[in-house]
């Protein structure tokens, strides 16, 4: 964590509470527990302003943050579920602005999906924002670096410094609930070519499960946006919880996606494709986890289904693994250690 004297960071972000993901909320959470941060922005209390320069006097009378860490670039338009979701204004749906304006303050992007907007609009929305820092859970080793580099062109890199900050979960929810193994194998999440390993795990078990002599359950996606089903937080970890095994991939990227660390937390074991950076998350095949392709995975299935006390020895390790790393307060302290390299 941060010393007693703590940073002030002023976060700059939608209120996700109640989004379909906890993704972000989690990894707002760990800015939050930290250092002293101010959430702003829509669906936060006491959103009128996108004025930076009003922003910081709202929340700091003559004073200012140390720190400011967006998730939007500068006078991005909020996507309208949020709009309707919050009943945000049209004055207030481009946001934040002026940030070339606030001085004496370190100014870093936050960064998921890498992929969610193209090299061009990169150059667009970043080419003389002030950002000095772009802090991404995707940032290599966490990805190819030359898929991750190719969306942001000579200028931003000159200019914008990359530092990685990988996903983690709130071991609130995800833990061994000490539920009956009901399932042999699940997958949870969506089906589309964007995740072509676990859709095509899930597709094969779908058909060949019942002559394999495998319980299967794909307990698919639970919806998008404000408007998901209640399978998320505790009951989707409790479905995790109740499988020997979760099979998943890391995406079109082969990306350290969150549910190797659910799976980990919720004493299953996690099948799925070695993720980038799998050394430095502290993973290891046939240790804490077990890797598997498109032509082995059936085969990794069924030995370590007819193999439960291997089974056991791995997903103790994979616990005693996500207890060491991958919650939130632990990557708070990673959190904090980044920020002695910036300030």
């Amino acid at each position: 964590m941060c010393s007693s004297d703590l940073t002030k960071i002023l976060l700059l972000n939608v209120n996700r509470e109640g989004w379909h993901s906890g993704n972000m909320i989690y990894d707002m959470m760990v800015i939050q527990r930290a250092c002293d941060t101010k959430c702003y922005g829509p669906g936060w209390p006491g959103y009128r302003y996108t004025d930076l320069r009003e922003i910081i006097k709202q929340l700091y009378g003559n004073d200012k943050p140390d720190i400011i860490y967006s998730y939007f670039t500068p006078g991005e338009r909020v996507r309208d579920v949020y709009g309707k979701q919050y009943h945000i204004p049209e004055n207030l749906m481009n946001f934040p602005t002026y940030l070339d304006k606030i001085d004496g303050v370190i100014k870093i992007f936050a960064l998921s999906d890498f992929w969610a907007r193209s090299p061009a609009k990169f150059t667009q929305d970043l080419t003389n924002s002030t950002f000095q820092y772009c802090f991404s859970c995707f940032t290599p080793p966490y990805s190819n670096p030359k898929h991750f580099y190719s969306f942001f062109d000579d200028n931003i890199r000159k200019n914008i410094k990359f530092f990685a900050l990988p996903r983690c979960i709130d071991k609130e929810y995800f833990k061994d609930y000490g539920l009956a193994k009901k399932y042999d194998v699940v997958s949870v999440g969506a089906m589309w070519h964007f995740y072509p390993l676990r859709s095509y795990m899930n597709q094969y078990l779908l058909q060949h499960s019942k002559e394999l002599g495998i319980n299967y359950r794909g307990f698919g996606h639970c919806g998008t946006d404000f408007s998901h089903s209640d399978f998320v937080r505790e009951k989707y970890a409790m479905a995790i919880n109740e499988s020997k095994m979760l099979i998943s991939c890391g995406g079109r990227y082969h990306l350290a996606f969150n549910k190797i660390f659910e799976s980990m937390a919720c004493n299953t074991l996690y099948v799925g494709e070695k993720p980038y950076g799998e050394e430095e998350l502290h993973l290891k095949d046939g240790y804490n986890y077990v890797a598997v392709t498109q032509n082995n995975f059936v085969d990794k299935i069924m030995y370590y289904l007819k193999h439960p006390e291997e089974t056991k020895t791995i997903t103790s390790n994979a616990l005693e693994t996500f207890e060491k790393y991958h919650h939130i307060d632990a990557r708070a302290n990673d959190f904090a250690n980044l920020l002695k390299e910036i300030t």
